[in-house]
């Protein structure tokens, strides 16, 4: 068994993060994902982060379990191989700015023509139509249009560090194609899918970063923002984190460490304790100051008090519960060598070993996919001469 979506071919024409992080989470459960590139450099993401051999660490871990075919779609010789791919395929992703996949005849309403099955996804920044349609988008202005950044805890507005929300449009366009999938074993009819950035950035952050402004009116009892609802103490040989939510945590706390800080009126409450969180942040620090966080960790494991050690970024693949699950797994990829990254945190049975495949170079699967469609010899050999050259440029490029 290949995975629950074994039966399922994906057609990805994206780059970066968010299209192909979600194809990505399609591959991993089996899907066969086909990843279409343009000519020449192909998906610019492949040069993110560090890198060996020509190929970057994000694009190693976001394109495993694909193939690769590279067709210039503005050639309507190649255009007509994506054709015939879209006839027998289940999903087509992409995620060109508004307006270019009709300029190149490969939008919804010319493909559906082709196979009315097609579940159709197209992941855009901030939205198909409104004021900021054509807008470059990157995670960094998302963060800042949704707020998120004056969500920190902070003074002053803050990034986040890390592209949260083209993972987050990732983890939610594959969602809504599998349920589409779904609708379509119903009604036997596939659909276009618009999804946003913007708006999967609301949908994620809004429960928490914005209930001081969901209910609406004056009557409100207001909680605070939960930017400043916990924090990191620094002890003896690093940090921990602490959450003291429950009164009757503070107070075995308070009697482990002898001190009275349950009874000091600043603190007695969470309320208290978060209009007085720097002042509580100080009084922790100073009686966890000789204590080394596995003592910590030791203690308020035994007092069923919320903890955890603050891993650093080199120590997190050495964390026991880490190493116990298994949760990463060290492999070798053909060309780029030893590397680390996390196994799928879903787990079906009877899948093959993981990975299945490793991400591929441009056009790695060319005479394989256009086996599969009967394309002539020598157009496959013209497209693996220029896939030759593209692998020569990337090498060069690796110095």
């Amino acid at each position: 068994m290949a995975g629950p979506l074994g039966d399922y071919r994906v057609l990805e024409l994206t780059s970066t993060v968010s299209g192909p992080m979600a194809a990505m989470m399609l591959a991993d459960q089996g899907a066969d994902v086909i990843k279409i590139e343009p000519p020449l450099l192909g998906d610019k993401g492949r040069f993110l982060g560090s890198q060996r051999q020509g190929m970057g660490a994000m694009f190693a871990v976001l394109n495993r379990n694909k193939r690769s075919l590279v067709l210039d779609l503005k050639n309507e010789d190649e255009k007509s191989i994506l054709m015939e791919l879209v006839e027998g395929a289940d999903v087509l992703l992409e995620n060109y700015r508004p307006g270019v996949v009709r300029k190149l005849g490969i939008d919804y309403a010319t493909l559906s023509k082709v196979n009315p099955r097609l579940i159709y996804a197209s992941i855009s920044g901030y939205g198909q139509s409104g004021p900021y349609q054509n807008r470059k988008v990157f995670d960094p202005l998302i963060q800042a249009s949704t707020g998120i950044t004056n969500a920190q805890g902070g003074d002053t507005p803050q990034l986040m560090a890390s592209i949260v929300f083209d993972k987050v449009t990732a983890l939610t366009t594959a969602q809504t194609i599998t349920a589409a999938l779904l609708e379509r074993e119903k009604t036997g009819r596939g659909q276009h899918l618009p999804i946003s950035m913007l708006e999967s950035a609301l949908y994620y952050a809004w429960p928490d970063v914005m209930w001081s402004r969901t209910l609406m009116g004056d009557d409100i009892s207001h909680a605070g923002e939960i930017g400043k609802w916990f924090q990191i103490y620094k002890v003896k040989d690093g940090y921990v984190s602490i959450v003291l939510v429950r009164d009757e945590d503070l107070e075995v706390f308070s009697i482990w460490r002898g001190a009275t800080l349950h009874t000091d009126e600043r603190y007695k409450t969470f309320p208290a304790r978060r209009a007085h969180a720097a002042e509580l942040q100080e009084e922790l620090e100073t009686l966890l100051a000789d204590l080394t966080t596995d003592e910590i960790c030791e203690n308020l494991d035994a007092f069923n008090i919320p903890v955890a050690r603050v891993n650093s970024l080199d120590e997190v693949h050495e964390d026991p519960q880490i190493v116990q699950q298994e949760s990463l797994i060290e492999t070798t990829h053909p060309v780029i060598g030893a590397m680390r990254y996390p196994r799928p945190p879903f787990n079906f049975e009877g899948q093959p070993a993981f990975p299945r495949r490793h991400a591929p170079f441009p056009g790695d699967h060319a005479r394989e996919i256009l086996n599969e469609l009967a394309v002539a010899e020598s157009e496959i050999e013209r497209l693996e001469e220029r896939d030759r050259a593209t692998r020569e440029y990337l090498e060069s490029l690796a110095g």
